[in-house]
């Protein structure tokens, strides 16, 4: 049996991603040049780990359309809320965290 015009059509939907990029890309140009090349850097370690966006695929047999939908990753989203809460911390490794936090703490108590 021969199947003849058959077709698969494909829709990306980046809806989901691209007014947030945008308003990263604008809230970076306003940062120091220092905490921007930290959240740069935290987008290229996402990178790295495949974990910047998440694709969903919906598929509709009835008319061969597979949509890919992109969203943010949760890593993604945390580095946008502390960008727009201004919570520069949030930004730093673990490690660095654990000594501001250790510092503010110091402080405070004085």
């Amino acid at each position: 049996m021969a199947v003849g015009g058959i077709g698969l059509s494909f829709t990306v939907d980046t809806s989901a991603v691209t007014p947030l990029f945008d308003r990263l890309r604008s809230a970076l140009k306003k940062l120091d040049p220092h905490v921007a090349n930290l959240v740069r850097n935290n987008i290229d370690e996402l990178l790295r780990k495949d974990n910047l966006v998440v694709l969903v695929t919906h598929f509709n047999k009835d008319d061969m359309n597979s949509e890919i939908c992109l969203y943010p990753s949760e890593g993604l989203l945390g580095i946008t809320q502390a960008v727009f809460s201004k919570r520069y911390e949030d930004l730093l490794p673990s490690t660095l965290t654990e000594l501001v936090v250790a510092n503010e703490n110091h402080k405070a108590s004085k």
